[in-house]
């Protein structure tokens, strides 16, 4: 196993990073109120199943700020390094470590714990590791499942023949302004409110102006051959004629009667590199 291999990046995205701390912290709340493992109900004393749970859920929501304050590091490393394997492996181990002081501080000052702080310590890491690692492992699971769909969707489209896909364009409101064949779009450019859309008919480059956002149309054309290159520009894929490197970064030259050049931004190279099969 190569742990300086960047991460899938289906598990550093904004997205799924929410969903797997939302889901670990409803999987982690029930998990210990229904089964009360390693003699949790013991950890209090006997002071009622209404207190018990609301020292759980005060419990858990500081576990999962540790969490949150842990992943919101992961993204804000991921604007300008490498997410590895390696890395994210010792993100986890440390988001463990930390909860497992935390609770060791609740046994020793709060619970009164007379046993030696070091097995303290020990015990609520593997139990900390126990908890934790079953909804990481299930999301992460979850996560690869959606990936390989979606590439396997992309996949089938790619084989269909292009003459017969029709991209549907829509305004904000979700109105049909615009149909256009696959092989006729060219790319699609932010303009305040609005995205011009570049498109070839009959050898000539025209141009049709829909109010929308960029972001927007992205998503609603996902199964479709157009992706974001830049934050003004989205191209078609199947009419990038070549890619060249600049000093200001990778340059597409558009297969268009003007030979049109976009820019790739950096937050968008691997996608773009991995859609040409370039490595």
């Amino acid at each position: 196993m190569d742990f300086r291999k960047s991460v899938p990046e289906y598990l550093t995205t904004r997205k799924n990073t929410i969903i797997q701390i939302a889901f670990t912290a409803v999987f982690t709340g029930i998990f210990i109120i229904t089964y009360r493992p390693f003699g949790y109900e013991n950890w209090y004393g006997n002071i009622g199943d209404l207190k018990l749970m609301a020292g759980t859920i005060v419990v858990i929501l500081v576990g999962m700020l540790v969490i949150i304050l842990s992943r919101i590091g992961m993204l804000l490393l991921k604007k300008n390094h490498e997410i590895t394997l390696a890395l994210y492996i010792w993100t986890v181990a440390v988001e463990i470590l930390l909860l497992g002081g935390f609770y060791t501080a609740l046994e020793i000052f709060i619970i009164k714990d007379t046993r030696p702080p070091f097995q303290l310590f020990l015990n609520a890491v593997q139990n900390t590791s126990l908890i934790l690692l079953i909804p990481y492992v299930l999301s992460i699971l979850f996560f690869a499942w959606k990936d390989i769909k979606l590439k396997l969707d992309q996949v089938v489209t790619q084989f269909r023949d292009p003459s017969e896909i029709f991209i549907p364009i829509k305004d904000v409101n979700g109105i049909l302004r615009l149909t256009l064949k696959s092989v006729n779009i060219l790319y699609l450019e932010s303009y305040d409110n609005y995205v011009n859309v570049y498109y070839t008919d009959n050898e000539k480059t025209k141009t049709f102006l829909v109010r929308n956002s960029l972001k927007q149309l992205e998503k609603s054309m996902k199964d479709y051959p157009v992706y974001r290159c830049h934050r003004s520009y989205s191209v078609n894929i199947k009419n990038v004629k070549l890619i060249r490197k600049s000093k200001m970064g990778y340059e597409l030259i558009i297969n268009s009667p003007n030979e049109t050049c976009l820019p790739v931004s950096k937050s968008y190279e691997k996608k773009i590199l991995e859609l040409l099969n370039i490595k």
